[in-house]
C-alpha cells in the first residue's frame, strides 16, 4: 500500500518536469522567430546599419540580455535570417526535384522562384537583393545538394535537360545556363517587389511577365548554334601592378649586370687616368 502511494507523486513530478521542458521549449523558439522576424523587417526597410541588438529589443519589449542568450552578436542574428530565409526558399523547390519533363521542370522551378519572391518579398530581398551582410556563407548548406541548396536544384534540372538532347550548345555547361535563368528571372520579380508605380510603363501582370520571360529563355538557349568559350580571366589590379614591379626589377637587374655597363677595375681606372695625363702633358709642350 505504501509503495503505490509513493508511487504516484513521482509520476505526477515527471510529467509536470517534462511539461514545463516542452513549454520552454516552445517559448524559446517562438521567441527566436520573433527576433528574426522583426530583425528582418529593420534589415529590409532601413539597412544594415540600422539594426542593433538594442534597437531590435526595443521593438519587441524584451531586454538586450534576451537577445543576447539567443544571438551572440549582429552578425550572428544576420546570419540566422538569411538561413532561415534560404531553408524556406529552397523548400519551394522540393515539390519538383522528381519531374520527368526537364522543359516542364524548369518552368515549374521558374514559376515556385516567382511566388516565393511575390509571396516573401521581405526574405526575398534579404537574399537576392540587399549588399551582402557579413559572414553570409557560413551555416548554409553545401552546394551540390539538391535536396538543400535550391541552385542546385536548378543546376541539376539544366545538367538532365542538356544529356536530355536540349541546348545541344551548351553542353558541359550547365552552369551558365543555370545562371542565365536565374538572371532573367530575378530580373523580372525584382522589379515587381522593388515596385513601378509612378513609372510612366503599363506593365503587363506579373504572371503573364514571368511566362513570357521563361519561354523566350528555353527557346533562345535551344535556338543558339554556337555558345561562346569563355576568355581568360584579365588579371586583378594588384597583379598587374605586381607583375609590372617585377618586370621593371628584372630588366634593371639585366642592365646592371651587362658587359657595357660593368664598372671598371681600379687597375683599369689608374691606366685610363695616366694616359689623360701623358695627354695633357704633350699638348702643353707642342705649344
Amino acid at each position: 500500500m505504501s509503495m503505490s502511494l509513493s508511487a504516484t507523486p513521482l509520476g505526477v513530478e515527471v510529467g509536470k518536469d517534462v511539461g514545463t521542458a516542452e513549454r520552454r521549449e516552445r517559448e524559446r523558439v517562438a521567441l527566436q522567430k520573433k527576433i528574426i522576424d522583426k530583425g528582418r523587417e529593420i534589415l529590409v526597410n532601413e539597412g544594415l546599419a540600422a539594426l542593433t541588438m538594442r534597437r531590435l529589443a526595443d521593438e519587441i519589449e524584451y531586454t538586450p540580455g534576451a537577445l543576447y542568450a539567443h544571438f551572440a552578436d549582429k552578425d550572428a542574428l544576420v546570419r540566422a535570417i538569411c538561413q532561415t530565409d534560404y531553408v524556406a526558399f529552397t523548400r519551394h523547390f522540393q515539390s519538383e526535384q522528381a519531374a520527368a519533363d526537364p522543359p516542364a521542370r524548369l518552368r515549374a522551378l521558374a514559376k515556385l522562384y516567382a511566388r516565393f519572391a511575390l509571396e516573401h518579398p521581405e526574405q526575398y530581398k534579404t537574399l537576392f537583393v540587399m549588399d551582402a551582410v557579413p559572414n553570409l556563407k557560413e551555416g548554409l548548406p553545401e552546394h551540390d545538394k539538391p535536396e538543400e541548396d535550391a541552385y542546385s536544384a536548378l543546376e541539376r534540372a539544366v545538367a538532365d535537360a542538356i544529356r536530355q538532347g536540349y541546348f545541344p550548345a551548351f553542353a558541359g555547361r550547365s552552369h551558365l545556363v543555370a545562371q542565365s535563368l536565374w538572371a532573367a528571372m530575378h530580373g523580372v520579380v525584382s522589379i515587381e517587389i522593388r515596385g513601378h508605380e509612378g513609372m510612366q510603363i503599363p506593365f503587363e501582370d506579373i504572371a503573364l511577365r514571368v511566362e513570357t520571360i521563361c519561354e523566350v529563355m528555353l527557346a533562345g538557349l535551344n535556338a543558339v548554334a554556337t555558345a561562346k568559350s569563355p576568355e581568360p580571366a584579365a588579371p586583378s589590379p594588384r597583379a598587374r601592378h605586381v607583375r609590372g614591379v617585377s618586370s621593371e626589377v628584372n630588366a634593371h637587374a639585366t642592365h646592371e649586370r651587362s658587359p657595357a655597363h660593368e664598372q671598371p677595375s681600379g687597375r683599369a681606372r689608374k691606366g685610363k687616368a695616366q694616359r689623360k695625363l701623358g695627354a695633357a702633358r704633350h699638348g702643353r709642350g707642342a705649344r
